[in-house]
């Protein structure tokens, strides 16, 4: 594996969350920022494949890991997480899949990415240390309809890691497989750290093991440590025996929070809601709603 050493690019596709989920969460900003590695002078071997191989070669698809939700990314991703979401198009009814693809601007660029359209989702963004403003990065993993391997990219000597060559992904780690891991080097290093070290424990998941745990695997989910209304919050939205079902979870929710809560709750059913629930243990809330309108699901506040 090669030396990474710091250095900083301008990547514009990462700098992209889905606007759903930044309304949704009330998160204040729409960009990631990353301070990645430049190579030393370790030899890079230049990929020319033949014309078939150029658009898909099985030998560079190597990763095989479970990825059916939040929970399954979050088992791969370094520890440092601030925010995250995943998207399952697969296992979406088609509303939602109109909801996701007009609300999000990240998964038309990685249909692009790939030249491909996606099926399922993560992006994390992550930092290091104390200083939120340094260290940053970020991990995109995706699965896509049509394996495909039909970019510009060199090969890292002795690996299966792909360096992208595009111009705005120049220097981007590629990883192919289920998922695929597109991010920068060293966080890239870090995955495979986590896939193939023996210390599969110091990830993300730790971070939101007991947030995680109050809301079933459904095709749309988000975690959040950077709002101001909790130290941790979880949303997952889905469709569940014929309804659609949002449960939100919160690690030390504020007073004015459970306050609005349980103030929604009491009229909930007026509103069009089937359930509304509202459970409370230890130091974390949890509330269910349910309803037969996705609308009304995606209105009701979270905070």
């Amino acid at each position: 594996m090669r030396k990474v050493i710091r250095g900083s690019m301008d990547q514009q596709l990462a700098y992209k969350l889905l606007a759903g989920f930044l309304v949704l969460t009330m998160v204040g900003s729409v960009f990631a920022y990353w301070i990645i590695g430049t190579g030393d002078n370790t030899t890079q071997e230049p990929q020319t494949p033949d014309t078939d191989l150029q658009k898909y070669n099985p030998d560079l698809w190597i990763i095989n890991e479970p990825f059916n939700s939040i929970s399954d990314a979050l088992r791969m991703t370094p520890v440092g997480t601030v925010s995250a979401n995943f998207i399952d198009l697969e296992n979406m009814p088609p509303q939602m899949i109109q909801w996701v693809r007009q609300s999000d601007q990240l998964i038309p660029q990685v249909d692009s990415l790939y030249k491909s359209n996606t099926t399922k989702m993560f992006y994390a963004r992550l930092h290091e240390g104390e200083n939120q403003s340094e260290n940053n990065s970020f991990l995109l993993l995706s699965t896509m309809l049509t394996p495909r391997n039909d970019f510009e990219y060199m090969v890292e000597s002795n690996t299966s890691i792909l360096i992208r060559q595009e111009n705005e992904y120049n220097g981007m780690y590629n990883i192919l497989g289920t998922p695929i891991i597109f991010a920068p080097p060293q966080t890239a290093v870090d995955v495979l750290g986590i896939l193939y070290g023996k210390n599969k424990t110091n990830t993300s998941h730790d971070q939101y093991e007991g947030l995680l745990s109050k809301g079933e695997p459904v095709s749309y989910q988000v975690i959040n440590s950077n709002v101001t209304f909790a130290k941790q919050f979880y949303m997952g939205i889905g469709l569940v025996n014929g309804s659609y079902e949002k449960t939100t979870a919160y690690l030390d929710a504020n007073s004015s929070v459970l306050k609005k809560l349980n103030q929604s709750r009491d009229n909930s059913t007026e509103r069009g809601f089937e359930q509304y629930i509202v459970n409370q243990s230890g130091n974390y809330t949890t509330v269910k709603i349910v309803s037969p309108e996705l609308l009304t699901v995606l209105a009701e506040e979270t905070s």
